[in-house]
């Protein structure tokens, strides 16, 4: 790998999206796994609500990284129906 392709990036985020477009390429079953974890995803009782919020914004983010986007409202109904029913 040249060095000259990271000294063309201004940030530490340039840097990390051309290495990520280099070595990182989305498969379907990584896709697969991370739309079922988020489906599947449940709070467990006890558990923190910032906890289950951070965890949920993690996988949107994964997601996100491979290339699958929801929109807001789609979000606000994954995050109400993984909520703990009482």
């Amino acid at each position: 790998m040249q060095l000259s392709i990271f000294l063309l990036k201004k940030t530490t985020e340039g840097v990390m999206d051309k290495v990520a477009k280099m070595y990182v390429k989305p498969s379907a079953s990584n896709k697969v796994y991370l739309m079922k974890k988020l489906f599947s995803m449940k709070m467990n009782e006890g558990s923190s609500i910032q906890d289950h919020v951070n965890e949920f914004n993690t996988i949107i983010n994964q997601l996100c990284s491979v290339e699958i986007e929801f929109e807001d409202e789609i979000r606000a109904l994954l995050i109400l129906c993984s909520l703990l029913m009482i």
